[in-house]
């Protein structure tokens, strides 16, 4: 006779099984930060301005990249919004990739918020228990204020890309507030939170001490309120991302992926796997609703920088700047 494990479903048993190497193999995707320094006028740290009493918000930080010729030409800008994953602070996508030097010659301003980090990972959302809240933060005071106070091109002329927590971050966004993000683009993306439905929200908590993954205080239960995890999910959103154009970019989580591999990191293949799991559900439900999206899944990869470097090249070389130019 079969055990028990067996006659659930096969996603349901991969995920059992990514979980149960996560749990004993991962270690946090950080990566080391390199000996970056942000020096003005090119790169800028920003404390943003807010009433802490009505947005709640671990740290109010944004590092900001403005374009070489900025202080001189008198031109406006259109806007890149990157967002970081859950192990990280907003400056690692300077210290952990060259998109300084990558982005430099550009006519773009680069935006990178903090969104909490570690076990305070914000989850790009307004917590149900009101912990945080880091949506309102970014959607109405980060981009006001970036609006305001540097020369920046509006609406069509601005996208929003993330890593990991940040890949979901930047198709929920998208898709909660239509019209905001002319492109949106997710690297290695958390992009179905309720992906085998309704075991993920039990691991999340389960986990979250150690990797960040999302408490009930996120969104609440993922039974009980499973109406507000819809509310969040980029999948169950499907249908409203059909105004903004999309790219997703993600490994199998295998070795031997295009960027190499790291042995000392052996979750960060299983991470990928379920990440990329998760955009395959996302796939099938834009193609069921018949939304356009451009997708660049590899064989092989890990849940690491080098990768989410490449995927950043990547979506610059879809066309990145004359979409949003």
């Amino acid at each position: 006779m079969r055990s028990a494990f067996w006659r659930i479903t096969p996603d349901v048993r991969r995920l059992l099984t990514i979980f149960a190497v996560l749990a004993a193999l991962l270690a946090p995707a950080a990566g080391r930060a390199a000996d970056y320094v942000c020096a003005p006028p090119r790169c800028v740290d920003v404390d943003i301005p807010h009433d802490p009493d009505a947005v709640h918000v671990s740290q109010a930080h944004v590092r900001v990249l403005l374009p070489a010729n900025y202080a001189t030409s008198g031109l406006s800008y259109p806007v890149l919004y990157l967002l970081h994953g859950v192990g990280d602070p907003y400056t690692r996508w300077t210290e952990n990739t060259d998109v300084d030097a990558f982005t430099q010659a550009m006519n773009l301003i680069v935006v990178m918020p903090d969104g909490g980090h570690g076990s305070d990972a914000g989850w790009y959302s307004d917590w149900v228990d009101g912990t945080w809240q880091w949506e309102t933060f970014h959607i109405s005071t980060v981009v006001p204020y970036i609006d305001s106070h540097y020369r920046t091109l509006r609406d069509e002329h601005r996208a929003i890309a993330g890593l990991s927590m940040g890949g979901f971050g930047a198709m929920s966004y998208a898709a909660r507030h239509a019209g905001l993000f002319k492109v949106a683009a997710s690297f290695s993306g958390a992009v179905d939170i309720n992906y085998a439905f309704p075991l993920t929200g039990a691991f999340f908590n389960l986990l979250h001490q150690q990797y960040g993954t999302p408490t009930d205080g996120v969104w609440g239960n993922q039974i009980t309120a499973q109406d507000n995890w819809k509310k969040h999910n980029p999948t169950d959103l499907a249908a409203d991302l059909g105004g903004t154009k999309l790219f997703l970019a993600t490994g199998t989580g295998t070795p031997a992926g295009p960027q190499g591999d790291d042995y000392a990191n052996l979750g960060g293949y299983g991470l990928e796997h379920f990440i990329w799991q998760m955009n395959l559900s996302l796939v099938r439900a834009l193609d069921a609703q018949n939304v356009p999206h451009t997708d660049w899944f590899y064989t092989g990869g890990q849940h690491t920088w080098p990768y989410w470097q490449a995927d950043l090249h990547w979506l610059f070389g879809q066309g990145l700047l004359n979409d949003i130019g």
